[in-house]
Order: C-alpha cells, then structure tokens, then sequence
C-alpha cells in the first residue's frame, strides 16, 4: 500500500538524517536520494512506481525534474 511506503521510506530517509518531502501532489520525495515515490490509480486499485531524478544544477528539486506529461498520470 502507499501509505505503507511511505511511512518505510520516511523511515529510511529519517535514519540518513536527510530531509523528507512531500509534493503538491502528495507524493513522498527526497532529493538527496533523487527519488519520487508516485502514486497511480488503475481503476480500484493504488499503485506506487518510483520517479528517479537529480537536479544537478538545472532544477532546484526532484519535483522539478518530474515531465509535465508524468503529472497527467493518475
């Protein structure tokens, strides 16, 4: 479930003394690691899928490296 991932990941990136995020959207995110965990509806069912990215210099966060056309998927 996506709330399982998070809680594991906010975990995880609590104990590497990084900073936890959250999107507009209310994906969980952590530049440090350069990861979005997204998630997806398919029909009754929620999925999560990760988005990786690093801004490196270009983009402040991973949020702005996420394609527009990613956040038509729902």
């Amino acid at each position: 479930m996506p709330s399982e991932l998070l809680e594991e990941f906010f975990d995880y990136v609590s104990r590497q003394a990084m900073t936890r995020q959250i999107s507009v959207e209310g994906d969980a995110a952590s530049d440090e690691l350069g990861i979005m965990i997204r998630a997806q509806r398919a029909g009754d069912i929620l999925l999560t899928r990760p988005f990786f990215a690093h801004p490196e210099g270009w983009a402040y966060t991973v949020h702005d490296c996420v394609p527009t056309s990613e956040w038509d998927v729902h």
